[in-house]
């Protein structure tokens, strides 16, 4: 028995278990690191996806508390100016336009006293939400975003808050709900768990209800106070996940953007979002063990025979078939991914020429609306339009009435003064008219971007010569020499000019002695024009706004025409500047590069 022994473990044998297991332990350790970076990698991208929509969804909402917190309606009633059921309306009708949940308003006090909801039976009107930390952190001016159990409603829900300012005073706080309800179920984890935690490590989303309320590790008696007085989730106590009460307790964070093991788990939370929340992946490791059990046997399999190929050459003709066999996969694998480049590559063609088509609608949409802001100042100066073709309309009439009259008589000379004097009203009418189409000519890319400075003065001052003769303001202007040109295209300056000299003629609404000023001076290659008035003015801390899209001092405003007035100059490389005019009313001063030395630039580069 011993000699069998000793005959079975020759050297051949030793050397081949001993490689066997050396080879057996380098293999599974391989498999678990390969399997763990793999599992990494699966598991980061699901949680960065999740993030993603996660964030992509309360993005959609993040605005609405700042746009309402500036809604003229709604700061309307601190100042008695909209009733309470108005900003139910407002409210409500906000809701269901930005799909929240819930839009309410509460006084200084905390005490909702409008909310979109007021007609259901479990309205916020009247509930004082004083202990919820949005609120607090809005009353005190910061915005906030929270996460937590509607006291009223038992829904979970994402609350977003805004102070509310009047006269830099804030005088409320609104609320955004959003609820988790919807949210959760757009959460895509392909095959993985996924949970949502707050800043307390709380579980608020999951794949797997009933880790909802839940921790991942312990809380501290102060973080369980906080909870607690907040009623963020309704409970006395947040207890650990069932699956991880059997782990050492831990008092530190959860490693972002990093895996780690948990239990029976491998886990990722995805970096922690400013949002107030962090988004952890998670996959049992069972699935990963015996895909290493798998690649171990595999790994004695193959041992097995490639020992079975040192006893016989049939071994090696098989191990032949299966080394083709791998190239044969190793083609295909090679197909495959240059498949998915040529696709890939189609894709990024295609994406390419999805966005010249967007630059393209977006530039004819800057067209159309710089076209609806002229239209809209005609609109506003229709008026005075009418009265200034009127005026000569209705002499053309009397005109010709007493030419008809005096050819009766038989006093032709005095005729052929009347036939004189109405030519030159048809010529004051055409003149209006022509300046008026031009003002309104669409500005293409072939015209020539050359203006003279003289004329374009004329022109704008001529469309608003009856609106300033109306309101008795006096126009003080510098004579302006006939021969500066500069690169603007004529059009698009006297719209610019005719917006400015608007604006200062509204500025100047019942005041006394209303002036307004046009100034021009050259400065190095460039012509500085500046239009004043003795109006009012605006205060020092709306200057950073005045040329934002849709900001305005005028109940009736579009907010357009100065920001496409700064959009007009910057586009020929100038620049549109405001300030105040001591003792009284602004200054808007246009530096504009003169023709010549954009000639001159363009040669040189």
């Amino acid at each position: 028995m011993a000699n069998k022994i000793s005959r079975f473990f020759t050297p051949f044998v030793i050397a081949s278990l001993s490689l066997g297991a050396a080879g057996f332990a380098a293999t599974h350790l391989l498999a678990e690191q390969y399997q763990q970076r793999l599992v990494g990698e699966q598991l980061q991208e699901a949680a960065n996806k999740a993030n993603l929509q996660l964030d992509s969804e309360i993005a959609k909402f993040k605005q609405v508390p700042a746009i309402l917190s500036h809604d003229p309606r709604t700061l309307g009633y601190f100042s008695e100016q909209t009733s309470a059921q108005q900003l139910n309306l407002l409210l409500e009708e906000w809701a269901n336009q930005s799909l929240a949940d819930t839009i309410y308003i509460h006084d200084d006090s905390g005490t909702v006293i409008a909310s979109s909801n007021y007609q259901d039976p479990k309205t916020f009107v009247g509930e004082n939400f004083a202990f919820r930390p949005y609120f607090s952190q809005a009353i005190n001016g910061l915005s906030s975003q929270y996460v937590g159990l509607g006291a009223r409603s038992n829904v979970r829900g994402y609350f977003l808050s805004s102070p509310l300012y009047v006269k830099q005073e804030i005088v409320g706080v609104l609320t955004v709900k959003v609820s988790l309800e919807n949210i959760e179920e757009i959460l895509t984890s392909d095959g993985f768990d996924i949970v949502v935690l707050d800043n307390n490590q709380v579980v608020f989303l999951s794949s797997q209800p009933h880790w909802l309320y839940h921790s991942l590790q312990p809380l501290t008696l102060i973080q369980q106070q906080q909870i607690a007085e907040q009623r963020q989730y309704g409970l006395d106590k947040i207890t650990l996940i069932d699956d991880f009460l059997d782990l050492p307790q831990a008092d530190n964070a959860l490693p972002s953007e990093k895996l780690s093991r948990m239990g029976a788990f491998n886990i990722y939370p995805a970096a922690a979002s400013s949002q107030q929340y962090q988004v952890v992946a998670l996959k049992g490791r069972d699935t990963e063990m015996k895909k290493v059990m798998q690649i171990d046997v595999i790994f004695l399999v193959i041992y097995s025979l490639v020992l079975l190929i040192a006893w016989s050459w049939r071994q090696t003709y098989k191990a032949k078939v299966a080394l083709t066999t791998l190239n044969h996969k190793l083609e295909e694998t090679v197909n495959k991914r240059t498949l998915y480049l040529q696709q890939s590559n189609q894709q990024l063609q295609q994406t390419i020429h999805q966005y010249q088509e967007s630059q393209s609608k977006l530039k004819q949409t800057e067209q159309e609306l710089t076209q609806t802001a002229k239209l809209a100042v005609l609109g506003e100066l229709s008026a005075s339009i009418n009265h200034e073709i009127n005026q000569p309309l209705a002499a053309l009439r009397t005109y010709s009435e007493n030419s008809l009259k005096l050819l009766e008589m038989g006093r032709h000379d005095m005729v052929k003064g009347n036939l004189e004097k109405m030519l030159a009203l048809n010529l004051s009418i055409t003149d209006i008219i022509a300046r008026l189409k031009v003002f309104t000519r669409k500005v293409t890319k072939q015209e020539n971007h050359t203006a003279n400075l003289h004329q374009a003065v004329n022109n704008a001052t001529g469309i608003l010569s009856a609106l300033l003769i109306k309101h008795g303001i006096t126009l003080r202007m510098t004579p302006i020499s006939d021969d500066i040109q500069i690169a603007i295209h004529p059009t698009e300056l006297e719209q610019v000019l005719v917006n400015l000299i608007h604006n200062a003629a509204q500025a100047l609404h019942q005041q006394p002695s209303p002036q307004i000023g046009l100034d021009w001076r050259l400065e190095s290659e460039a012509c500085v024009l500046d239009i004043w008035d003795n109006g009012v003015g605006l205060p020092e801390s709306k200057l950073p706004q005045l040329f934002d899209p849709f900001f305005t001092t005028k109940p009736e405003g579009l907010g357009l025409g100065l920001s496409i007035s700064k959009r007009i100059i910057e586009a020929y490389h100038g620049t549109i500047t405001a300030t105040r005019r001591e003792p009284c009313g602004m200054v808007f001063s246009l530096r504009i590069p003169l023709h010549n030395a954009c000639n001159n630039t363009s040669s040189t580069d």
